[in-house]
C-alpha cells in the first residue's frame, strides 16, 4: 500500500488545496485500497495488485467526473504539469542532501582557516626572530589561499542541482517524507552544534581577562591567539549548522503552501527559501559569489569579536559594522545578476 499511497500523493501533488480536492483525495485512495484488497483476496501477488490498481486508477483526466473534480482544479493542476516541471526522487533527495552537507562542512572549515591565519603572525613576534616572523606571515597567507580555494571547491559542489534553483521542482511523497524525518533528526544535533558554537565565541573572551591580570608580555600574545583559536572554533560550528540546516528547508519549500503537496512538506514557516528576501530578490552570478555572500557577516563578526578582544577599543572597533554594511552592498552589487 505504501507504493500506491506515494503513487497518490505525487498525482495530487499539484492540486490546489482545496476543501474538494482533499475529499476528492481521500475518496480514491479509498477507491485505490478496496481495489487492492480485492485483489489481494483473489491470490494477486503484491506487485500484481499494485499495477492493476494504479492503471486503474491511475488517470486523474478519467477520473475527474467521477470524483467531482470540477473545471477549475482540473486547470490548475494541468497548468502545474508544465515540462519545466520536475519531480525529486528519493535518490535525488538523499543525494543532494549529502552533497550540501560535505559543502557546509567545506565552507565551515574554510571560514575557521581565515579566522586562525592571524595566530602565525603572534606566534612569530612571541618568537622574535626575523626569519620565524617571516615563515609564520607567509603560513598565514597560505591558510589564507587554502580557505580561498576551499571556497571555491565548495561553490561547485551544487552544479548538479541548479536546476533546483532554476526549475520548478516538488518533492514526491517519499522523498518529501524523508527530507522531513532526517530534518527532525538531525535537529538536535544542528541545535548543539549552534549552543556550543555561540558558547564558544562568548568564553573566548576569558584567556585575555585571565592573561592580562599577570601583566606578562608573552601571555598576552598567548591569549590573543586563544582568542582566535576559540572563536574559530565557535564560528565553524555556526556556519555548519546553518549551511546544512538551510538545505532541508530549501528542499521543503520546493511543494508549494497553496498545493495539496504543501500541507505535508512545508511546515516549516520560519524560513520559505524561494519566498524569503535572499532567494527571491537576490540571485548571484555563480554559486561561488553566492558561498562568499553567505560566509560574509559571520566572518566580520568574529573579525569584530577577535579585532576589539585584542585591543579593547570598542569605542573605535564598532566602526568594523559601518565598513562592512559598505561593503556588503558594493559587493551585492557586481555579484548579484
Amino acid at each position: 500500500m505504501e507504493t500506491i499511497k506515494s503513487y497518490l500523493e505525487t498525482m495530487f501533488a499539484n492540486m490546489p488545496d482545496t476543501p474538494e480536492v482533499i475529499r476528492a483525495k481521500s475518496e480514491l485512495f479509498g477507491m485505490m485500497e478496496d481495489k487492492y484488497n480485492e485483489l489481494i483476496s483473489e491470490g494477486k501477488s503484491e506487485n500484481e495488485a499494485v499495477g492493476t490498481v494504479i492503471s486503474e486508477f491511475g488517470n486523474l483526466d478519467e477520473l475527474a467526473d467521477t470524483l467531482g473534480l470540477n473545471a477549475n482544479s482540473h486547470e490548475d493542476s494541468s497548468k502545474t504539469a508544465t515540462p519545466d516541471k520536475r519531480i525529486l526522487t528519493l535518490d535525488e533527495t538523499r543525494h543532494y542532501i549529502r552533497t550540501c552537507s560535505k559543502r557546509s562542512l567545506l565552507i565551515a572549515l574554510g571560514v575557521m582557516l581565515c579566522i586562525i591565519s592571524p595566530i602565525f603572525p603572534i606566534i612569530g613576534d612571541m618568537v622574535d626572530i626575523l626569519i620565524v616572523e617571516n615563515i609564520m606571515i607567509s603560513l598565514m597567507f597560505v591558510t589564507i589561499a587554502v580557505a580561498v580555494a576551499m571556497f571555491i571547491f565548495a561553490s561547485t559542489f551544487l552544479k548538479d542541482y541548479a536546476y533546483i534553483m532554476k526549475h520548478t521542482c516538488v518533492l514526491d511523497y517519499q522523498a518529501s517524507q524523508y527530507v522531513q524525518n532526517e530534518k527532525e533528526r538531525m535537529k538536535p544535533i544542528y541545535s548543539i552544534c549552534l549552543a556550543i558554537g555561540v558558547l564558544l565565541c562568548i568564553v573566548c573572551v576569558i584567556p585575555p581577562i585571565i592573561m592580562d591580570s599577570f601583566n606578562i608580555g608573552i601571555l598576552e600574545d598567548i591569549s590573543g591567539a586563544l582568542v582566535l583559536a576559540i572563536c574559530s572554533a565557535g564560528v565553524m560550528l555556526i556556519v555548519f549548522q546553518a549551511n546544512a540546516a538551510a538545505s532541508y528547508r530549501r528542499l521543503l519549500s520546493l511543494n508549494g503552501i497553496t498545493t495539496t503537496s504543501g500541507t505535508y512538506t512545508n511546515t516549516d514557516t520560519d524560513t520559505n527559501i524561494n519566498s524569503s528576501k535572499d532567494y527571491k530578490n537576490f540571485e548571484y552570478i555563480n554559486p561561488t559569489a553566492a558561498s562568499v555572500m553567505s560566509v560574509f557577516w559571520p566572518t566580520v563578526s568574529c573579525l569584530y569579536l577577535c579585532i576589539s578582544f585584542l585591543t579593547f577599543d570598542w569605542h573605535v572597533t564598532w566602526i568594523i559594522w559601518l565598513v562592512a554594511a559598505l561593503i556588503y552592498n558594493v559587493l551585492k552589487s557586481f555579484l548579484c545578476k
